[in-house]
């Protein structure tokens, strides 16, 4: 084989290393988030019915804001109602309107938080909701 062949199969196989390299990580960072979920606590309301996890360092505050049948905050321990960063479980008629929700069965899981992290564990909170 020439020197140039041999080149172009140098470059051929780095190039096949690098996206190999690339793809793999990004395939074990979303698998690196599953398991971040099977790690974190449960919440169980026998009397709603209804279930989700959430992570270890956040609490379930079971009187928020708003006293309904799904009046649940869910903020980082230590947080504050006062920020936007918390996630709350409300009955349809205390729907977020200028924030994100995700309808579950007719409950609304909501927060008002342009955080990152905070929106990352508002989608996995509301993956895992669960009606009983």
């Amino acid at each position: 084989m020439t020197s140039q062949r041999r080149s172009y199969v140098y470059v051929f196989i780095l190039i096949y290393f690098m996206v190999f390299v690339i793809c793999g990580s990004a395939t074990a960072r979303e698998i690196g988030d599953d398991a971040d979920t099977a790690n974190w606590q449960s919440y169980s309301n026998a009397e709603n019915k209804f279930a989700f996890k959430y992570p270890k360092d956040w609490e379930v505050i079971d009187e928020g804001f708003y006293k309904t049948t799904f009046g649940l905050t869910i903020q980082k321990i230590g947080g504050s109602e006062d920020s936007d960063n918390w996630i709350r479980i409300n009955s349809p008629q205390f729907q977020e309107e200028d924030g994100a929700c995700i309808e579950v069965n007719k409950q609304f899981i909501c927060t008002y938080s342009h955080d990152a992290d905070v929106l990352s564990i508002f989608k996995r909170i509301a993956a895992s909701f669960q009606i009983k």
